[in-house]
């Protein structure tokens, strides 16, 4: 099961922010969590959730999901 969280990060003088699916079991409100970079497959620690979002969603239905916007514009475009 995962949530979707917001998490932010001190960067550069600032401050990151990204939304994120993350496992539930991780989804704790002011965690600090090591997630793994999709892209280049490296673990990027220091992130900590500000905000959980309910209910949980099966991992099957994200994947399901992930792609649904490129049926909605081969649909849509002209």
């Amino acid at each position: 099961m995962f949530k979707q969280c917001e998490l932010t990060k001190p960067m550069d003088g600032g401050l990151a922010r990204m939304i994120s699916w993350i496992p539930a079991h991780i989804a704790v409100l002011n965690a600090i969590v090591a997630l793994k970079d999709s892209e280049s497959g490296e673990r990027t620690a220091g992130w900590r959730v500000a905000n959980v979002t309910e209910p949980a969603v099966p991992a099957k239905l994200l994947e399901r999901q992930s792609r649904d916007y490129l049926r909605t514009r081969n649909a849509s475009d002209v």
